[in-house]
């Protein structure tokens, strides 16, 4: 059945084709992958059991783990799976509604927005709504973080390379995300900064040495810029319960928990959730407004690339006289501000956030 498309789509010269029809064609293999993603997870739920569907497509355990995952979804949520064969939403949109139904209930994702939200916005830049989602659903915030630490767990792998892998819990993972983030800043600043780091080793090359100069204990004190991007931020709601941005909701007893051994930065919202009113006018965000942009848009608003990796876009550029005030600031990675800057690339406001779109 599909060997036709495989042959055909093994013939196109990519090389020969203009830009314009390529990307048309690109947006429709994504809509054809779609399908095909919807397929399979239709027989997936069919088969019922991931070793089964594992040895139909010798793919990994994970994988046929979450192929049996995204076809009970489907199945509960037909609207779902109508949206991912039609290519209005992708395999990884479905997997973000699938993990905010293991989080809370099929029942609550269905009557949310999620879908909607799913349909306006890239998978990744949806992180952040669908975190709120699941700690304003969650049942048992405090159930789930204690099973989170319970299943913690770390493997070490030799073979061409020496592997580390580890899970943690999410507060736990918020820490070490941030010491490590904290730590590759300073490498990179070590390295020369913007004028120089590119030279010396690639930001994956300067992750990973950033990861062992803490566990071997090789930090050394290196001058630059405080790293307030890499501070664990949690934003707290008036129930008591709070969020790590781009990691995951936490129960009220853990937030008093980090209360007792964190610095604390007050934050106010209105009732509408605009955050933190400033009136700075000056170039460069400072660090309190750096803090409120991570509670609200939680990393790349194009992408969902963390904070460490962001800058503060002015909605209204600087040389139209755009002020440094919070609502016209955005979190916007090196690319996808590059994008904005040189190739023209536009921001819109669309279900509750912002989408980036090309010319």
């Amino acid at each position: 059945m599909f060997e036709g498309w495989s042959s055909r789509v093994a013939s196109i010269d990519v090389a020969s084709i203009a830009e314009d029809e390529l990307r048309t064609m690109l947006a429709e293999a994504s809509r054809l992958r779609s399908a095909v993603e919807a397929f399979e997870a239709r027989c997936a739920a069919r088969l019922g059991a991931a070793a089964l569907v594992r040895g139909a497509t010798r793919c990994t355990q994970r994988e046929a783990d979450r192929a049996v995952a995204r076809g009970e979804l489907i199945a509960a949520i037909p609207a779902a799976g109508d949206a991912l064969a039609d290519g209005r939403i992708s395999g990884a949109h479905l997997d973000a509604l699938t993990g905010a139904a293991e989080r809370t209930t099929v029942e609550a994702v269905a009557d949310s927005g999620l879908l909607a939200l799913a349909e306006a916005r890239p998978a990744d830049a949806m992180r952040k709504q669908v975190s709120e989602f699941v700690r304003t659903n969650a049942s048992d915030l405090a159930a789930r973080l204690a099973e989170q630490r319970r299943n913690r767990r770390a493997s070490l792998v030799s073979s061409d390379m020496g592997v580390l892998h580890v899970e943690f819990d999410d507060t736990t993972f918020g820490q070490v995300r941030a010491a490590i983030d904290a730590e590759t800043d300073r490498l990179f600043w070590a390295d020369g900064g913007r004028n120089g780091a590119a030279e010396q080793r690639t930001p994956q090359q300067r992750r990973a040495d950033a990861v062992a100069s803490l566990i071997l204990g090789r930090r050394t004190v290196t001058a630059g810029p405080p790293p307030v991007r890499a501070q664990l931020v949690i934003s707290v709601s008036e129930d008591g319960t709070g969020e790590i941005p781009g990691v995951g909701p936490l129960p009220a007893s853990e937030v008093a928990r980090l209360a007792c051994i964190s610095d604390l930065f007050g934050l106010v919202f209105s009732s509408e959730g605009q955050p933190l009113w400033l009136g700075q006018r000056v170039q460069l965000a400072d660090d309190n407004q750096w803090r409120a942009l991570i509670v609200r848009d939680g990393g790349c608003v194009g992408c969902g690339a963390d904070p460490s990796r962001c800058e503060a876009h002015h909605v209204q550029w600087r040389r139209d006289l755009g002020p440094t005030d919070i609502d016209n600031l955005v979190l916007l990675c090196k690319h996808h501000h590059h994008l904005i800057h040189d190739k023209g690339w536009q921001l819109t406001w669309s279900q509750g956030g912002w989408v980036l779109a090309p010319p």
